[in-house]
């Protein structure tokens, strides 16, 4: 399996015309069968507080047709109607179109009103992709490093991170990240927007980490593209064993 952050330019709230430019990156780049996509946050939308909008009724079924059409394991950042209201997730796809798990946003962007828009999800969630465990986070969650302690001690092997992530912060979004997969001895494969909104610019960044925090491969430009690396997951699993950071957890300190 080799994994792929797609970085897209959501023009705002229009729906059928950023599905036409997710499919068109994909058909253009070509992932390998059984690879995975990372996608970013609001892919459909852009970053939008109109909850009812970006909550299409098809979403997942135009989603799981794409993984499906090129035989993708595929992480969708979408809008989703839930009990109570909206929830911003990362859905994810397997080759066959199934839909195999779906995380909710835990960690709402008060800032920017997320919490009047749509409803937290309670916890991380991980994923079996063909033998490997992953653990889809989105944006604003980066900033809460218990969800990535909790996701570790369920398993995680590697973070799929879904952003819109603005350029004045863009620095501040690299080094968490390098700190999530160093704490954790967890690859991450982040996926972050281009382009603007009405009021948020935005530069891309999206980048492939290993276990011990080294860059396996990055996008340098704001434009619409797929930054690609192999993960070296049994690599990852030795490093574990033989520097078991994991063991040494107070559980107590986590709830658990």
């Amino acid at each position: 399996m080799r994994f792929h952050a797609l970085q897209t330019n959501p023009k705002w709230e229009r729906i059928s015309e950023n599905r036409s430019a997710i499919r068109s990156a994909l058909d253009t780049q070509r992932p390998a069968p059984g690879d995975l996509v990372v996608l970013p946050e609001l892919c459909e939308t852009g970053f939008t507080m109109r909850a009812e909008l970006a909550a299409a009724p098809d979403s997942t079924e135009w989603m799981g047709q794409l993984a499906k059409d090129h035989g993708i394991f595929l992480q969708a950042g979408i809008a989703r109607r839930v009990e109570g209201g909206t929830a911003n997730t990362a859905t994810v796809f397997a080759p066959t179109g199934e839909e195999i798990g779906c995380y909710r946003k835990v960690f709402l962007f008060t800032p920017g009103g997320e919490h009047r828009a749509y409803s937290p999800g309670n916890g991380p969630v991980v994923i079996d992709c063909a033998g490997v465990r992953i653990a889809p986070m989105i944006c604003y969650d980066l900033r809460f490093p218990e969800l990535f302690r909790h996701a570790l001690m369920s398993g995680a092997e590697v973070f799929t991170f879904s952003a819109c992530w603005p350029s004045a912060r863009l620095h501040q979004k690299r080094a968490m990240l390098i700190a999530r997969a160093l704490e954790n001895q967890a690859a991450i494969v982040a996926s972050n927007r281009t382009g603007s909104e009405p009021t948020i610019v935005y530069s891309g960044g999206s980048v492939i980490l290993d276990h011990v925090g080294n860059e396996l491969a990055s996008v340098k430009a704001e434009s619409d593209t797929m930054t690609s690396a192999d993960i070296d997951i049994a690599g990852l699993r030795a490093f574990r064993a033989s520097f078991p950071v994991a063991s040494d957890i107070r559980r107590s300190l986590l709830g658990l």
